[in-house]
């Protein structure tokens, strides 16, 4: 009996051990082919980012991937600049499922005005009219009968010249902060040599990661060799979205400039908040004896001096007279002087000259003019407002567009329906990329011209339908020779469109997408950077350095120009939507990973 029971005990414990051990095979089995059908599921996801990538295509792939024994079905879902990536795996019963968001990255430009001009200023034909508001950095004139028009509100800025002393552009190496361990704020002093108001401010930046966000520029006095911590003479966003991944001058003007007084000092501080979303790198020079450069380690603590170099920036000191001359506005006016104009709102001027205004005038000197009601009570010229996009701007979406590759020469002169998917293209001919024979061009990505771009003969330019509300970029830039090359033209019979495409011969109702026609060329007189002499409602034009001329009868949404020059007859007319006009490097390109999980 003893041994039937010893017997008995032995069998349960061998055979508890052997059911342990196959339940634990069974277990290990059971993680293994988890595991495989896991990594299975990761494979699908890379393998569908990658296709989408490179094929351009949000929809593709839609058939199933076969990895031994797995079977990975793919699911791809588009909302807006969001694509959805689902990868599930069933590997001999284990289903694992791996989702990702894939993200097309932006840049948020601001156009507030109908039309705003650098310190080039405007001038207006007979006939012309803006039916926006305009913002000019220089002045701006009509002629003696006052035929132009301007439905909204003019203000046309102070002037501004760049200081002797305001000026440090010298690049040994980068000043990395707004990152763990870098520091979060940084300063620059400036002693300007003149008295007056501090119009801009540009700094030789780059953003250093895409995970950035706003802060504060603001100036300071000084307060014993450092910045002071008092009240700021004036302060500005310091706007991520002007800041591309490449080094670029950015500038930053002030809603309320600051009053200096030429030789004393001041600081130039960029303010991060010690928030750890925000990576930059501002270029670093040596041997600057007009300034001194600061930072305040991470975590917080006292301002310490950079013993490696400064900072590169400059600073623009304002002050120069500008003017209104024969102009029809029927909005309020601001300005240093406005002379032979009629404003149906109220005028602000030092001076008002031979002008009729209907409403209020505030002035400092009223002059063979009549005003609805006179106050002699001087106000102040309007501040100087630094263009929307910088030349960071531009530098990074040239790269996005190399990202797309090298462009065969073949489509300079394209005669036929072609998509691009983007990229670089050298056109060295005369008439640089100049498609011909009534062709539809769809485009998919970021487009670079080195040379000039001419479109006629009835050319159809369309941005791909996957773009949705946001905009695509041309770029029209030769380095080296922006003076002579880099210009835009459209003649007639062209028509631009957003991702809305056509309806019959013309552009559909506007979702809000448009092709921005930037150029770089900086030429004067009559050397145009953009020459526009067709309706054009689904392009921004936007001349960097040069002269946007609008030819009489052309019917625009959106100018921005260091100079614009607008014959008889020619219109631009403001869309509301493009306050906040979304750029992206398009489909293809500018792709971000925002999120990558296990659900299920």
């Amino acid at each position: 009996m003893a041994l039937l029971v010893v017997i008995s005990l032995i069998l349960v414990v061998s055979l508890s051990m052997v059911i342990i051990v196959i339940n634990e095979n069974q277990i290990d089995k059971s993680l293994i082919l988890s595991t495989q059908s896991y990594y299975s599921a990761e494979s699908g996801v890379e393998d569908a980012l990658l296709r989408v990538i490179n094929s351009n295509d949000y929809t593709y792939p839609v058939n199933n991937l076969n990895l031994g024994d797995s079977v990975v079905n793919r699911i791809i879902t588009q909302n807006g600049n969001s694509t959805i990536i689902e990868s599930v795996s069933s590997h001999h019963s284990n289903r694992r499922k791996i989702e990702t968001e894939l993200v097309i990255t932006t840049s948020d430009i601001s156009f507030h005005y109908g039309v705003q001009v650098g310190e080039g200023g405007l001038t207006m034909g007979n006939g012309s009219s803006i039916n926006g508001n305009l913002y000019s950095d220089g002045p701006v004139s009509g002629s003696i009968s006052k035929g132009g028009t301007i439905t909204r509100d003019l203000i046309v800025a102070t002037g501004m010249s760049l200081d002797a002393n305001g000026t440090w552009d010298t690049y040994d190496d980068d000043m990395i902060f707004g990152e763990d361990d870098k520091p979060t704020d940084i300063a620059m002093s400036f002693t300007p040599t003149s008295t007056g108001t501090l119009s801009q401010v540009s700094l030789y930046i780059k953003a250093s990661s895409p995970a950035h966000g706003n802060g504060v520029i603001k100036i300071v006095e000084d307060d014993s060799g450092s910045p002071s911590s008092a009240a700021a003479l004036a302060t500005d966003t310091f706007l991520a979205s002007k800041i591309g991944s490449s080094y670029g001058w950015v500038n930053f003007s002030f809603s309320t400039p600051a009053n200096l007084t030429g030789g004393t000092t001041y600081w130039i501080v960029i303010d991060l908040n010690s928030e750890n979303k925000k990576h930059f790198s501002i270029g670093r020079g040596q041997g600057n004896a007009n300034s001194v450069s600061k930072y305040i380690p991470w975590g917080g603590g006292s301002w310490e001096s950079d013993t490696l170099g400064d900072y590169e920036y400059k600073a623009w000191i304002g002050g120069l007279a500008t003017s209104v001359y024969g102009l029809k506005v029927e909005g309020n006016t601001h300005a240093h002087e406005i002379e032979n104009c009629d404003v149906d709102g109220n005028a602000y001027a030092k001076t008002i000259k031979d002008s009729t205004i209907i409403g209020e005038a505030h002035y400092e000197t009223f002059v063979n003019s009549t005003a609805g009601s006179e106050f002699a009570d001087n106000p102040d010229d309007p501040p100087f407002v630094a263009l929307p996009i910088s030349d960071s701007n531009i530098a990074e979406w040239k790269t996005d567009a190399l990202g797309y590759g090298m462009l065969d020469s073949s489509l300079c002169d394209i005669s036929t329906d072609t998509t691009i998917n983007g990229g670089k293209l050298v056109c060295t001919g005369a008439d640089g990329f100049n498609p011909t024979g009534n062709s539809t061009i769809i485009l998919k990505g970021t487009l670079w011209v080195e040379g000039k771009i001419t479109l006629g003969n009835n050319t159809i330019l369309i941005l791909d339908s996957n773009y949705g509300s946001n905009s695509g970029i041309i770029i029209a830039d030769n380095p080296g020779s922006e003076s002579t090359d880099g210009k835009i033209v459209v003649e007639n019979g062209t028509v631009i469109c957003g991702s809305q495409g056509l309806n019959g011969a013309v552009c559909a109702e506007s979702n809000g997408s448009y092709i921005l026609m930037l150029s770089t060329h900086s030429g004067t007189g009559t050397s145009y950077a953009i020459e526009v002499k067709n309706n054009a409602s689904g392009a921004i034009f936007y001349a960097h350095s040069g002269i946007a001329h609008v030819i009489n009868g052309a019917d625009l949404k959106e100018v921005t120009a260091y100079k614009l020059s607008l014959e008889e007859n020619a219109d631009v007319t403001y869309e509301s939507g493009l306050a906040s006009a979304s750029f992206t490097s398009g489909p293809g390109g500018g792709w971000v990973i925002s999120s990558w999980n296990e659900t299920q």
